[in-house]
């Protein structure tokens, strides 16, 4: 259910102006997240990382004249480690999406030089996923509940990113 309500929120951007809507959007969601996991003490023996995409969307809101994004921060703890593959599900999950949208937003005329960066990144390596896959399924002392508890909290806050001006902090 949470996931549709966000592909709803997300929409097709066959404007300009719903993609800078979009942009706008995952802006938000994407700096809180980001900013969460550079706090984020890895766990031993996990060499993989998650696909950051914070900086290439700033690059993407000055190419479309987007004002700059407001200071977003989001209070998640992230130190257990089904909590954090929760949370990671959601991000990675999303690059599976970027192909599609990297689509629509050729159509637009924005590509990785202009405008969407941020869809080349997530779209770039499918191994990235596979990677994430393989570490969600070795993990050891998995506790789905929390982890799914925890993608519920990342898909609330993308939504609330999306569909409001504003970011509560929680």
């Amino acid at each position: 259910m949470a996931h549709e309500q966000l592909d709803a929120a997300v929409g097709n951007f066959n404007t300009l102006e719903e993609y800078r809507r979009y942009l706008t959007g995952l802006s938000r969601f994407r700096a809180a997240m980001d900013e969460s996991l550079e706090s984020v003490v890895w766990p031993n023996g996990w060499s993989w990382r998650p696909t950051a995409v914070a900086r290439s969307l700033d690059s993407d809101a000055i190419d479309l004249n987007l004002p700059a994004k407001r200071q977003t921060s989001y209070d998640i703890d992230l130190a257990d480690d089904s909590v954090l593959l929760g949370a990671l599900y959601v991000l990675e999950g999303s690059t599976l999406g970027a192909r599609v949208l990297r689509q629509r937003a050729a159509a637009l005329g924005l590509d990785q030089a202009f405008g969407a960066r941020h869809l080349a990144v997530m779209s770039k390596d499918i191994a990235q996923w596979q990677s994430f896959l393989i570490l969600l399924d070795e993990s050891p002392d998995f506790d789905i509940d929390r982890a799914a508890a925890s993608a519920n909290s990342v898909f609330a806050l993308a939504l609330q990113c999306f569909e409001s001006e504003f970011l509560v902090v929680q």
